[in-house]
This record gives C-alpha cells, structure tokens and sequence, in this order.
C-alpha cells in the first residue's frame, strides 16, 4: 500500500490527482490543506499548511509527498520532508533559479523528483527537443516556443516552455538568460538575432495545456506540439513518479530519470 499526502491539495492539479488514486486500490491519499489569508505566502498560512501536513503524519505515516502547491510553500514543505527523510514528488511550477538552488540544498538528503511537467508524452517531447537541436545547426535554424492555457494560469511562460528554452540553449552552449525572448517583438524591430529563443505566452478561457517548439530553417521546418485534453495524465505520471521515487536513493531526480531514456534516441 502505498500512502500519499497530497500538498496544495485546494488547488487544480491537485485535485484532479486526489480523485485519481482514490479509484486505485494500492493507493491512499491525505489531502493537506490550510484556510489561508488573502496572501497565501503569508507566515500564517505557512504555519497551518504544516500544521496540516504534521497531522496527517501523526495519523498515517504516510510515504511519499506529492506536492501542487506553489514555491513558498514547497520550500517550507521540503524542509519538513527533510528532517524527517519522506520522499517528494514536486510538480509545482513557476519556481526561481535560486528558489531551486535551495530546493536541491534542502532535499539533499532525500530522493525527490522534480518535473515542470509530469506528463510522459510531454517528457518524451523534451528529449525529441534535445535530439533535434543537437542535430539540426544553431547557424542556419532558429527556434520559437508557443505555450498556451487556460485564463488563469498565473506564471507566464510556463515552466514547461521554460524547460524546452533550457533544453535548446544548453545544447546550443548559449546563456538562457542572455538568449531568451519572451512577448517582445512590437514595431520595427529588425532581423532576427542568430542567438535567441523566442517564446509566446496564450492564455484564455478553458485551454488546458498546449506547447510547440518550431525549428525553422530554410526551406523547411520542424514542429514538436504536445497537446493535453484533459489533466489526466498529469495525475497517472504523478503516480507513476511517486512509486518510482520512494524506491530512489537520496538525490534530485526528474521525469526522465524515472523513464530511463537515452540522450540520444535513434
């Protein structure tokens, strides 16, 4: 049997996951939430939101944390993990380059999987990305990035079409930072750099999760799309992950580590 808190369990993806093991019969969720003030960062909602999470510890002992809250509450979270040696399986998103420095010193003495993405065809497309911009020469093809969501979605762009920028740069040996575009081309801006990496933000309505990756040269062209209908495979990787992780040694582990895929695929 294995046995889940589920933390950020008020929000979207959480949800959808918490219904989803409650159909398995090996699985048992605990969902952990907290009445939060207007600010959900704010010490006090912190404060109940692991008051939450040591309840359901003293109440089940639960093995793993799979985690869909946001990066202030992760980091609070992940503390709690490590001082008492429970596996993480993080999904959350919009995550600062320091803010996951401090993930990896927190978890250090744990195994965590931390995705952007826990769905596996998504994962699969990442490595199709990486495949391509190794081949394909940074010279003669540039890349554009379009992400699109629902209306609410809070982080722009998602960490997923950030993933796929990091991909493209680092085996383009460029800085991210300096080579990334994002919503900024208006009026005449001229041709287009060699060393950028463009990616457009779509948010309306009930869009649930869309990511294409352009490679256009001359003459031809190469998209990499993947498209979600529902959020149902988010919630069958998040499983997946979560029974691969707690049978991890300690470490920072990611979707592909679980699936195993070489770095090149022929």
């Amino acid at each position: 049997m294995l046995q889940v808190a589920v933390t950020g369990a008020s929000g979207r993806m959480a949800g959808v996951f918490i219904e989803f093991i409650a159909g398995i019969e090996d699985v048992r969720g605990y969902a952990v939430t907290a009445s939060s003030p207007a600010d959900p960062a704010a010490s006090t909602a912190m404060a109940e939101r692991l008051a939450g999470l040591d309840l359901v510890w003293q109440q089940h002992q639960f093995d793993v944390i799979v985690d869909f809250s946001f990066p202030e509450a992760t980091l609070a979270y992940a503390v709690w993990a490590a001082a008492r040696k429970v596996p993480m399986v993080i999904g959350t998103t919009g995550f600062t380059l320091a803010q996951l420095d401090q993930l990896a010193d927190t978890l250090q003495s744990v195994p965590v999987l931390l995705s952007p993405n826990m769905s596996l065809m998504m994962n699969l497309a990442w490595r199709m990305t990486a495949n391509a911009t190794t081949v394909l020469p940074k010279e003669m093809v540039d890349v554009e990035i379009v992400e699109k969501h629902h209306r609410d979605k809070r982080n722009a762009p998602s960490s997923t079409a950030l993933k796929l920028a990091q991909i493209v740069a680092e085996k383009r040996g460029w800085s991210l930072a300096e080579a990334l575009r994002h919503n900024a081309r208006w009026g005449m801006i001229g041709s287009r750099p060699e060393k950028e990496i463009a990616i457009a933000s779509v948010r309306g309505g009930s869009l649930i999760s869309e990511h294409s990756i352009i490679f256009a040269g001359s003459g031809e062209s190469l998209e990499i799309t993947h498209r979600s209908q529902s959020l149902s495979p988010f919630a069958r990787g998040s499983l997946r992950a979560a029974r691969w992780i707690v049978k991890q040694n300690p470490g920072v582990y990611d979707m592909l580590d679980l699936l195993g895929l070489a770095e090149v695929l022929y």
